[in-house]
């Protein structure tokens, strides 16, 4: 964060079955707790029976949002068990953090596609629903046909290099900077590189400052 001055990282656990829910909080309670330039995320697994109740205690105990990832779930971005999630903690005003596209781990069937996204944001119209690597990973013309300009946000991690620059410069652009946010997918890319790509594509002065701290600010409640 140092190196690439970064002043406040979100970290986003993953949860890869139920039983791991109370030890998950623990640790993500411990860095918020500790550090004031990290925000950790908390996590819930589909088809958890109390999930509701779960999501009420993340609240309780101030975790600004939680993180799916529908692929290590295995339990598709709108199967009813992951919507119940998404439409709960919407009512509970938290931020909503989804693996999104192919899996480079998972590449046979993705759980979590564009067209999977379009259905949630249709039946549940979630508010803070934020979409990683730039809505779906290396499945962009569908994010471009399907989920740019809707009232959804994209993380920008882990998209260069796997994507042609006219193509992830007209996604920003149709999606709106206000919509866009800086994102990374560690280790498999780092904060200083990722902003160089972006600085790369000559956006304006007002879509950086969006996308590197406002749209992030303005969702987490969070002075940047």
């Amino acid at each position: 964060m140092a190196d690439a001055g970064i002043a406040v990282s979100v970290i986003l656990p993953v949860i890869t079955k139920t039983s791991q829910f109370d030890s998950i909080m623990r640790f993500a309670a411990e860095i918020n707790g500790k550090y004031e330039d990290l925000i950790s995320f908390g996590a819930v697994f589909p088809g958890d029976p109390e999930y509701k109740e779960h999501l009420r205690l993340l609240t309780n105990y101030g975790f600004k949002g939680i993180k799916l990832h529908p692929d290590y779930h295995g339990v598709d971005l709108d199967a009813k068990e992951s919507m119940d999630i998404i439409y709960e903690a919407s009512s509970l005003e938290m931020i909503v953090s989804v693996h999104a596209g192919i899996d480079i781990g998972l590449p046979d069937k993705p759980c979590s596609t564009p067209q999977m996204a379009a259905h949630v944001i249709d039946e549940i119209h979630p508010d803070r629903l934020v979409l990683a690597h730039t809505g779906g990973w290396k499945l962009w013309d569908d994010v471009e046909s399907l989920l740019a300009g809707r009232d959804v946000f994209m993380d920008l991690s882990f998209t260069d290099g796997y994507i042609e620059d006219v193509q992830w410069k007209r996604i920003m652009r149709a999606h709106g900077a206000d919509r866009c946010l800086f994102g990374t997918d560690s280790p498999w890319s780092g904060q200083k590189e990722t902003i160089e790509s972006l600085r790369r594509l000559d956006l304006t002065d007002e879509e950086y400052e969006k996308i590197l701290s406002g749209t992030a600010g303005a969702l987490l409640g969070y002075e940047i």
